[in-house]
């Protein structure tokens, strides 16, 4: 009777490592597949450098300006034509397997930037809509 106890235990536990090794296997394919995208490293240095030559900053509450600024209002469904947005950038983060973003957008509207156009603007290479003035 001990014999037959001994091997239900032990199937039951071989059961429990697989079922573990599944849920591990799992979790690290849909963990990586999931993980946020981030801004061309060349754009952010760009973009920071533009509002600084510029003397602007953005609103922090509405897209990240000290991280990665391809976040929040920046890819989500805010319109980029909203007043409540300046300045103001959006990103398509479709690139390298959605992995990386790239700022295509960028607003500076009736801000009374006084200076030249800053060479890094040239940085910006997906760069399709610029809205200053």
């Amino acid at each position: 009777m001990s014999g037959t106890y001994a091997s239900s235990s032990s199937s039951s536990s071989s059961a429990l490592v697989v079922f573990f090794l599944y849920v591990a296997a799992f979790c690290c394919i849909f963990g990586i597949a999931e993980a946020q995208a981030t801004t061309d490293p060349s754009e952010v240095r760009a973009l920071n450098s533009i509002f600084a030559q510029w003397k602007i900053t953005a609103n922090q509450r509405q897209w990240n300006t000290t991280g990665d600024p391809c976040s929040g209002a920046a890819t989500d469904s805010t319109d980029f034509n909203n007043n409540d947005y300046n300045p103001f950038i959006k990103c398509d983060c479709s690139f390298d397997a959605n992995s990386t973003c790239h700022i295509t957008q960028l607003k500076v509207y009736a801000l009374d930037v006084v200076g030249v156009i800053p060479d890094e603007l040239w940085t910006l290479t997906f760069l399709f809509n610029l809205y200053a003035f």
